[in-house]
């Protein structure tokens, strides 16, 4: 695994080169013309000409029957007072000015991951060295207020961050991308990528989280077209600051990540499927009620595991918060040895800082341990933020354990469901990797989409075939089933724009968890 690091004086030339930017986002049309003139606009107006119009302008607004009172209050595309003010949008932004402008904290009205918080994404460029942070915030007045997380990278970034990963590339050395798919493509993919030349990736951008694989904008109200403003600035920003390619790479499922993606195709985005999340929607008044409500079958299985675990020798226990500041070190340890075994793209250096972040934090972050003798032999991560539970890392001494102990099944699924339950939760998320054990217990596939926008207009039909072919070697190689048809008129329109809705369920790659949870 090979990371590409760029020394402190490169980082901050490359930083100063990065301007921050200030505008507000234009709206759908200009403003309307005063009273006043109304009567001598010219022959055409924004919405079309006027001597189709029966009725004079006093009258008639340009797309419909004015509002008795002033022509000033109804504009082209409607009555002004229906219409949202556009955004103040500031990107190119550092952390601490990001926050700043937010108000000292991620607006959390739309049910954040903890991978956008504050805390993650300082360990991440403490830890990532090659990220130049370049964030967005939204500022539409009253507290309505939107964040998009984002980092440059120049050439050779860390695997996951390669924007040339999403076409089917690997790197020469052989790291894989986190829960990459080995397919029939990528030789042929890795050719006609490298045949392109890196100037047409880099320097690029990726919106999101890269060490928390998710690309996610923050919002203090429900209302995703503040996304729609945030985009509407960064992308001419970027292009403005000569970056090469733009790149939402992990969209969950959202409507935030819907407007996102929607966002970034207007600009010249393509969008694809990347893979699949493993959810658990806690519908039951206690585990014991969820446990009896799987098929006998299922419950079976589970009771296997479990006996696995509590006949394998070892001890469990779970440590909370800043119990686990003298166990951070060891748990790093195991988390990365699982990491190389499933080629995954942090390193120990990534993880122990993030680890370390959110106890120092104030995170509400957990740890499932198992003791052999008198060694730590397994651990499982997890984080509580809101109403959900995230399941992030997983680590094994194999060589202790075996590979088959069922201590992986206790301490990343069993535990946390029992403790989620207790908690009174709604939701568990797992993450990819062990997917038939999570879909035994009853989790859900949630599709993950990746969007890549080139600057160069020329490369993008080339850019869009190749992610589109890597797409679809990702659902074949995972096992993706058919795809239902939409039923409905908006149905079949989400999926013309974005791919279909259908979950899709995928084989079991990575036995005792996978490199990305």
């Amino acid at each position: 695994m090979s990371t590409t690091c760029c020394s402190a004086t490169a980082e901050e030339a490359a930083s100063a080169a990065l301007p921050v930017v200030e505008t507000a986002a234009t709206g759908c049309c200009p403003a309307p013309e005063p009273a006043e003139k109304a009567a001598g606009q010219p022959e055409s107006s924004c919405c079309g000409s006027e001597t189709e119009k029966p009725e004079p302008v006093e009258a008639a607004g340009c797309c419909g029957p004015a509002e008795p009172e002033p022509v000033a209050a109804s504009g082209c595309c409607g009555p002004q007072e229906e219409q949202a003010d556009p955004a103040q949008v500031r990107t190119g932004l550092s952390l601490d000015d990001a926050i700043a402008a937010l108000g000292g904290g991620v607006p959390q009205a739309t049910d954040p991951t903890p991978y956008t918080q504050a805390d993650w994404l300082g360990a991440t460029e403490e830890s990532l060295k090659a990220a130049k942070p370049w964030h967005t915030v939204a500022d539409r007045g009253e507290g309505d207020i939107a964040f998009l997380p984002g980092y440059v990278f120049d050439a050779d970034p860390i695997v996951d961050a390669d924007p040339r990963t999403l076409l089917g590339w690997q790197p020469k050395d052989g790291t894989a991308a986190c829960c990459s798919a080995t397919t029939s493509c990528c030789e042929s993919a890795t050719d006609a990528v490298e045949a392109l030349g890196s100037d047409a990736f880099f320097p690029s951008l990726l919106l999101g989280s890269p060490l928390g694989y998710r690309s996610e904008a923050n919002a203090s109200v429900e209302d995703p077209l503040l996304v729609a403003d945030l985009v509407d600035r960064v992308v001419p920003a970027a292009i403005e600051a000569g970056i090469r390619s733009i790149t939402a790479p992990w969209l969950h499922d959202s409507a935030y990540s819907d407007v996102l993606a929607l966002a970034l195709q207007a600009y010249g985005g393509d969008i694809a499927f990347h893979g699949e999340n493993n959810l658990l929607d806690l519908q039951h008044d206690s585990y014991d009620a969820y446990l009896a409500s799987l098929p006998a079958r299922k419950r079976r299985r589970v009771k296997e595991d479990r006996d696995r675990a509590d006949n394998s020798g070892t001890r469990i226990e779970r440590k909370d918060g800043v119990e686990l500041r003298p166990l951070i070190g060891r748990i790093t340890e195991l988390v990365t040895q699982n990491r190389q075994k499933y080629e995954g793209g942090e390193d120990e250096v990534h993880i122990g800082a993030l680890l370390t972040a959110l106890v120092e934090g104030g995170a509400d972050i957990r740890a499932y341990l198992v003791h052999k003798d008198d060694a730590v032999v397994a651990a499982s991560v997890t984080v509580r933020q809101g109403k959900r539970l995230f399941v992030k890392w997983a680590g094994f001494d194999y060589e202790a354990l075996g590979e088959r102990s069922g201590v992986y099944f206790e301490i990343a699924l069993d535990r946390p469901l029992r403790d989620a339950y207790a908690e009174g939760l709604t939701a568990i998320e797992a993450g990819p990797g062990a997917d038939e054990a999570k879909r035994l217990r009853g989790f859900r596939p949630g599709r993950i989409r990746s969007v890549v926008l080139v600057t160069d207009t020329a490369l993008r039909p080339k850019v869009a075939e190749l992610h589109a072919a890597y797409g679809q070697a990702r659902r074949e190689t995972l096992g993706a089933a058919a795809e239902e048809a939409p039923t409905t008129a908006i149905g079949r329109l989400k999926a013309k724009l974005l791919g279909s809705t259908a979950h899709e369920p995928i084989k079991p790659l990575q036995p005792e968890g996978g490199c990305c949870g």
